[in-house]
Formats: structure tokens, C-alpha cells, sequence
């Protein structure tokens, strides 16, 4: 097989290739020793083929740039839209019942389309109830259906094909130049409130270093981010899956920066090495958003351990561990940094535990007015506004819920300006406050002491009520101990008539 990888010269085809010969297995509840199965290796030219019964049901062949992938289809489904593509070409297997489909490696999107792998699938089905055992048994290659079905040896064949360029000679050049690497600690949270500049500083990093991102939420847990059992359903069969995770994945991506196929090759190897490699390999990133919106010590479980720095693969005290699915070693590399956003302003949030926070440096991103110092609108400075809203919420609420520079940047006009407060400032300040219209109107100077004209108050004093005005409203006197006042958004704002509005209207919640 491995020779037989290197003839093929592509080896993304034959991981594809082996992918579906495992959604094959699975899908089709094979066993390996079933007398149906045959998958060969030839020894004339690069092709591996499955054979089911006496049918050709997935088969690779070519190599390098010409390399072909072959599935096998019921004829009733080549009328189905998805066959119908112009680069899925049919030949003729002298049955009046099946034809194999060729697609090249070069359209491979066709091979990850979810209806033809289900009509691919749903014509192998009715071959699995034929009671027959394939002629090209005594042809049979276990290490085929075990590369299929076993992640950790498919990626040893890889590494053993891969290997053979480098057992000639001590490979010294390698670890000359050190890849550059971010300026930021292994593990490195950016906290602020909104539009602080958190996802701007990460997506700057993602621009220069290969990475992995997902988005936290209070449903994820452990079986998303590392792996799990999933159901999966094949027409009326149930089947589960040990399914790999984002932070699998990307500590996968990692490993293979250094040189390894696989976390069994990577601790075949010896600790110096290990060191060297992941010194001088290239950087990943595993970007977890809003980090603080799931549990987070569900979602890591045992990693919390492994993501510290000593003990990351390559490190004087690395670490291994045994996933609870899988039973697969597992460890994390010394070259995937991790970096997290988290929103302090969320109040539904779960906080982050003294362990947790143990293990990741922490960079607190602040309002930056100076990027709007410049900014002028009408007769109103953008930064002397955003830094008169911030004091009054500090003093108000606290330095975690005050409003990022990022609302303003791309704000021109003042149009843009009343569309901003009207559908962001305004409801931000709502979630702030807790809907006390009395500490809204301090922050935006709508209140009498600050002495605006009421067309430039954005909030307003809808009615302030007297005893009289209560029996007036409920026949009788409330035990009110405190005079009842609502509010209101003032109607130009809120019908859009911004051009009524007072051009000073903003200047005057920062200028009396």
C-alpha cells in the first residue's frame, strides 16, 4: 500500500479515496473479514480498488495530476441533477443494471457533494443483499480496509511514503531558520466590551498564520471541540461515529507542520527531535470566539492540563493523554497557539475559573479614541463624544460595559450618525442599564440639569405622574413611594426624519 501511495504521487486523492472506502464500510456495516469485500492493490499499475461481490464499487487510479476516482451507480440515479454534471463520465460495466462513474481528482468538490455520495452509497446497498462472495477474495489486502477504518495507520502509511526522502541523511538544514512567530504568549484572551477591537487584532493574526476558528455558544461542549459519537443515518439505518473535533483538527494541522502524519508517528519519535521540529515549525492558530459563552472547562475537560506551555508536545515536561472515545494518544504541539475573545459586557456569559485563567495571559482592549480624534461630523468631534459617553457609563456602570471605538469608524455623516444611536448606541445602552431610562438619559445628557432644548434630547420625558394623573389613569391612589416617569425616543429619531433633527444635537451631549 504504501508503495502503491507513492506511485499515486497525490496523496490528498488517496485520503479522499480512503474516506469514502470508510464511509463505504461504516455506511454498509461491513465486517473485515467478509467474504463480499476485495480490496486490491495493483502491482502493474497506480490503482486500489474495492470490490463488492464481483463489482468494481470504488476504485483510485493515475497519478500525479491524472488522477481518477471511480464510484459505482445504480443506472435509475444517473438521471438525478447532481450525476448530470459534465465531468462525471459513465462507463459501461456489461451490466444493464450499474455503470462506475469517473471523476477526476481535480474536481473533487463533485466527490464532497452530499447527494451524489448518498446515490454512490444507496446503489451499493442492494449489492450487500446478494448473497455472494467476490472472485478477487484470494486478492484480498487487510492493510487497505484497516487504512480506511484507522485513522493512526493511514496516517503511518503516509509518513512511511513521506519518510523515505529523509532516511538518507540527518536532515541538519531543517532547523536552521526559525519560523517567525506571533509576538503573544501560547495561550492569549483579548477582553474588552464590543467593538474594542478584539476580532480586528485576531483577524490580523489570521492573515499571517494558518488557522482554525469557531465560534463558542452555550450548547458547545467537549464532543464539537475535541471529538464524539455522532448518529448518522443511511437510509433507514442508525449508525455512530467517532467524529474529530475543531481543536483535533487543528492540533493535526500542527503535528503535520512539524513533519508528523500522526500523533503515533510523533511519539515513535525521540524528545529531541520533537523538540527541534516543533521549534522550528510554522505557527496554527485555534481561534475561539467569544470563549466565554460556553462552559468552558466542559468544552476543554482533561486539555486544560495539555494546553499549558511545559506541557505541550516538544516541551521539557510534555504531556500525553488517551481520548475517551477513540483510545487514541493525544497531545498538544508546541507550535498551535491559541487565542480567544471574550466579551465582558455579555451578561450571559459564564465566568472563567481560577484554573482556567491560570493558563492564558489575558489583554484587555480599550476604546481607542485617538482613531477617532480626526472624525468630525457637522459641527460634532466623534472622539470627544465617544469619551464623554464612556466617562459617564464608567462612572455610572463600570470600565466592562462602556462602548468601543469600533461603532464610530465608519460613521461620515450625520445621517449615519442618528442611524447609529438609533439602532445600536441607544439599544446597547438599554442592555447596559437595564432599561433605567433615568441613567440612559445621564449618559446622554437628555437630563434638565444638563440644560438641553428638548428637539436635541434623544431621550425624552414622555410623563412624569401626579397623584391626580394615578386616579386619573386607575380610579384610585397607588402606593407609589416614588413619582412614576416614562420615557420615549424623540419621534424624529425614531421615524427616521433625521433632517429635522438639530445638527448640534451630538455635540451637545458632550458640550453644554
Amino acid at each position: 500500500v504504501v508503495k502503491q501511495i507513492k506511485r499515486i504521487h497525490q496523496d490528498d486523492a488517496v485520503r479522499l479515496f480512503f474516506y469514502l472506502l470508510n464511509e463505504m464500510i461504516q455506511s454498509l456495516d461491513i465486517p473485515k473479514n467478509s467474504p463480499q469485500i476485495a480490496f486490491t492493490v495493483s502491482e502493474k499499475f497506480p490503482k486500489i480498488t474495492a470490490n463488492l461481490n464481483n463489482f468494481t464499487a470504488l476504485q483510485i487510479s493515475g497519478k500525479k495530476n491524472n488522477v481518477t476516482l471511480s464510484l459505482l451507480f445504480k443506472k435509475e440515479y444517473l438521471s438525478k441533477p447532481a450525476l448530470q454534471h459534465k465531468n462525471v463520465e459513465f462507463e459501461e460495466k456489461g451490466n444493464a443494471d450499474y455503470s462506475l462513474g469517473k471523476i477526476k481528482f481535480q474536481d473533487k468538490h463533485l466527490l464532497q457533494n452530499d447527494s451524489i455520495v448518498q446515490y454512490w452509497i444507496d446503489s451499493l446497498q442492494d449489492l450487500t443483499q446478494i448473497a455472494s462472495a467476490t472472485n478477487h477474495r484470494e486478492s484480498h489486502n487487510r492493510a487497505v480496509y484497516q487504512a480506511a477504518e484507522d485513522e493512526a495507520f493511514r496516517s503511518e502509511l503516509f509518513a512511511k511514503n513521506t519518510s523515505m526522502a529523509r532516511v538518507v541523511a540527518e536532515p541538519t538544514e531543517t532547523y536552521q531558520k526559525r519560523k517567525e512567530r506571533p509576538a503573544i504568549p501560547l495561550n492569549y484572551i483579548y477582553y474588552g466590551a464590543p467593538g474594542t477591537g478584539k476580532t480586528y487584532e485576531v483577524q490580523r493574526l489570521c492573515q499571517l498564520y494558518a488557522h482554525k476558528i469557531v465560534t463558542f455558544h452555550q450548547s458547545f461542549g467537549y464532543e464539537e471541540f475535541v471529538e464524539g459519537i455522532r448518529p448518522e443515518t443511511i437510509g433507514d439505518k442508525i449508525t455512530y461515529k467517532v467524529r474529530k473535533g475543531v481543536f483535533y483538527e487543528a492540533c493535526l494541522e500542527a503535528l503535520r507542520a512539524a513533519d508528523y502524519q500522526s500523533f503515533e508517528g510523533c511519539i515513535a519519535d525521540t524528545a529531541e527531535s520533537r523538540q527541534k521540529r516543533f521549534a522550528q515549525a510554522p505557527v496554527v492558530l485555534m481561534v475561539m470566539d467569544e470563549i466565554n459563552r460556553a462552559n468552558v472547562s466542559k468544552v476543554l475537560g482533561e486539555l486544560i492540563t495539555l494546553i499549558e506551555p511545559s506541557k505541550r508536545l516538544g516541551a521539557a515536561d510534555e504531556l500525553w493523554l488517551t481520548l475517551p472515545y477513540s483510545q487514541e494518544k493525544f497531545g498538544v504541539p508546541a507550535n498551535l497557539y491559541i487565542v480567544g475573545t471574550m466579551n465582558t459586557a455579555d451578561r450571559s456569559i459564564a465566568l472563567l475559573d481560577t484554573a482556567l485563567r491560570r493558563r492564558f495571559y489575558f489583554n484587555e482592549c480599550l476604546p481607542d479614541v485617538s482613531a477617532l480624534s480626526e472624525k468630525v461630523i457637522e459641527n460634532t468631534n466623534v472622539g470627544k463624544l465617544l469619551t464623554t459617553l464612556n466617562e459617564r457609563i464608567e462612572f455610572l456602570h463600570d470600565r466592562d460595559h462602556v462602548i468601543g471605538h469600533a461603532y464610530f469608524l465608519n460613521v461620515q455623516t450625520f445621517e449615519e450618525l442618528c442611524e447609529l444611536f438609533r439602532f445600536q448606541v441607544i439599544p446597547l445602552l438599554q442592555e447596559y442599564f437595564y432599561d433605567d431610562w433615568r441613567k440612559i438619559q445621564l449618559v446622554l445628557g437628555d437630563n434638565e440639569a444638563w440644560g438641553k432644548p428638548l428637539d436635541a434630547k434623544l431621550i425624552q420625558t414622555k410623563r412624569q405622574y401626579t397623584a391626580n394623573m394615578e386616579r386619573e389613569l386607575f380610579g384610585e391612589d397607588l402606593d407609589n413611594a416614588d413619582a412614576v416617569v416614562t420615557y420615549q425616543l424623540n419621534p424624529m429619531l425614531t421615524e427616521g426624519r433625521f433632517g429635522e433633527l438639530p445638527r448640534d444635537m451630538f455635540r451637545r451631549i458632550y458640550e453644554r
